[in-house]
């Protein structure tokens, strides 16, 4: 059998992604081998072959320079009709992350469940042809969906969240030590979850006006705290400017291009998941380009009006000359702004539509949503993996992802898009605080979802999309979260350390962030019984830093 172990500086270094043009050394080992070759296997065009230097003793070894064009590379090992698996190289032109979202604390927001204005007052929604939109009063009713006979959503209830009233809370936010706000759509749209646009350059009424975008962010900045805008640019809402499916707005000619008419598709038209409220757009398409990332597109007119960067919805399905192209649209508008995209999988390999993608390249995204940590995280929690399978998990990550790009993943365990992470944890609050240690333990930034802090629950959309119980959460748990961010900002190594994973037996997962100046050692024990390894005492169902 060949030996190579990708993690081992005796057969790998430097460990992980590398920089265009520079040198890895590989080696491996087979008793009684005669040679050995390296193949690397790119994702399109001809594998290469290379012959390997003896080193004696079965080992042989080679230096390979990588190429000047940024690429993901696959290597492996082959003697006679021995063959090894395939490892990764991400070789990627190196680009910075901005540090201020490198040492943030995000908090993600629904806009419509987070927060009434102190003088709120009832407004009721525009119920547009095509579309019914109510107003829930009392904000404290149970989230729920009025549906029609075949399942569909028949009418979009709203709580009245606004952005004035998330102004009003920025002092709640900094005390938990908030320094990012991650905003859900907040433009014009005909449902309560706002993906289905209708107007990209105006805020729907229900939150609030331009004006009170421009005082949240200004009011947010003289807090430390920054703002980053959900960007839907994959599909617009039917009922929109743009494609104006029930004549609301007399456009339609004007945007056609925008958009796939033909017979070929169920409704007529090309849409998301075959939602015929989501049609897809064209994102070739010139005007919608320019419109998008013009020099007064949508990308850089609310960078101006005081956002800080975007989170793109569906990047999977964002042509990667989109995503370059909003890249720069913000970077030449804001240099210091950050683009984060919504990847469910590892996004340094991640094929859609048969393409390898190139988020990690260089000229793409700074940062992903990390869902490949929660999937780990909650896993080994709830006992479906041991600590060494969770521990792999994480090597893994940190083997592919560009360092800025590891630093930089946003490290959440509960969003709009999953069951709250209390409800899939069965209510049990250790197991969330574990989780929670673990999302400021580990490389990345951590990522609160509003309420997880109070100890909301609830299942699926709509259910893990309730009004923040004001008032009425778990402050014991809200305590926990300050004494964590306090933990985070007062513990450098915790952001910017290197990272060594490790494990003890089945329960013990954690890791060592260490630099020149030292190191801590953060772990936590999902057993019962208190367990002594690496000269601490991990307190059982706890976790402790030293």
């Amino acid at each position: 059998m060949i030996v190579h172990e990708s993690r081992n500086s005796a057969f790998r270094r430097p460990f992980g992604a590398a920089e265009t043009g520079t040198e890895v050394y590989l080696a491996a080992e087979k008793a009684g081998a005669a040679d050995m070759t390296l193949r690397l296997h790119p994702f399109t065009g001809e594998d290469t072959f290379l012959p390997m230097t003896a080193e004696g003793g079965g080992r042989f070894s080679v230096t390979v320079t990588l190429p000047e064009t940024p690429c993901v590379l696959w290597y492996s090992f082959r003697t006679g009709d021995d063959e090894t698996c395939a490892w990764q190289i991400t070789v990627y032109k190196k680009a910075a992350v901005p540090d201020w979202w490198k040492d943030g604390v995000v908090y993600q927001i629904f806009p419509d469940r987070f927060a009434r204005e102190r003088d709120w007052t009832p407004r009721e929604p525009e119920a547009r042809r095509g579309t019914h939109r109510f107003l829930v009063r009392d904000w404290d009713t149970p989230v729920f969906y009025p549906r029609a006979e075949n399942g569909d959503v028949s009418s979009w209830p709203f709580w009245g969240g606004t952005l004035r009233g998330i102004e009003e809370k920025l002092p709640y936010l900094a005390s938990l030590g908030v320094t990012v706000l991650y905003l859900n759509p907040i433009f014009e749209a005909a449902s309560n979850h706002r993906y289905d646009t209708a107007d990209y350059t105006r805020v729907d009424p229900l939150l609030g006006r331009k004006k009170d975008f421009e005082s949240l962010c200004e009011a947010a900045r003289k807090r430390g705290i920054r703002i980053v805008l959900d960007g839907v640019f994959n599909h617009t809402g039917a009922d929109s400017v743009y494609f104006d499916k029930f004549g609301n707005y007399g456009t339609a000619e004007k945007y056609r291009s925008w958009f796939r008419f033909g017979d070929q598709y169920r409704h007529g038209y090309e849409c998301w998941w075959d939602v015929p409220d989501l049609p897809n757009v064209e994102e070739n398409d010139p005007s919608f380009r320019e419109f998008l990332c013009g020099e007064d597109g949508v990308v850089r007119r609310w960078l101006r009006r005081g956002a800080s960067g975007w989170r793109l919805d569906v990047a999977d399905e964002l042509p990667d000359s989109l995503i370059r192209d909003i890249r720069t649209a913000m970077k030449e508008e804001k240099e210091d702004s950050l683009l984060l995209g919504e990847v469910w999988e590892d996004a340094s390999n991640k094929v859609s539509y048969g393409a390898l993608r190139e988020y990690f390249l260089g000229s793409e995204l700074d940062a992903t949503m990390h869902y490949p940590f929660r999937t780990a995280v909650l896993d080994f929690l709830l006992g479906k993996i041991h600590a060494l399978a969770a521990c792999d998990a994480f090597w893994t990550i940190q083997e592919h992802y560009p360092k800025e790009n590891l630093y930089a993943a946003l490290n959440l365990i509960g969003s709009h898009d999953r069951a709250r992470v209390l409800t899939v944890l069965g209510g049990d609050v250790n197991a969330l605080k574990m989780a929670m240690f673990l999302q400021f333990a580990l490389p990345g930034v951590p990522s609160i979802y509003y309420g997880d802090e109070a100890g909301m629950t609830g299942g699926t959309d709509p259910y893990n999309r309730g009004s923040f119980p004001w008032g009425k959460g778990n402050a014991p748990l809200t305590d926990f979260v300050r004494s964590l961010t306090a933990m985070y900002q007062e513990t450098p190594l915790l952001r910017r350390g290197e990272c060594e994973m490790v494990f003890f037996g089945e329960n013990v997962l954690g890791c060592r962030r260490f630099d020149e100046s030292g190191s801590v050692l953060a772990l936590v024990n999902r057993g019962e019984e208190a367990v002594e390894c690496f000269g601490v005492t991990v307190p059982g169902r706890g976790y402790i830093l030293e």
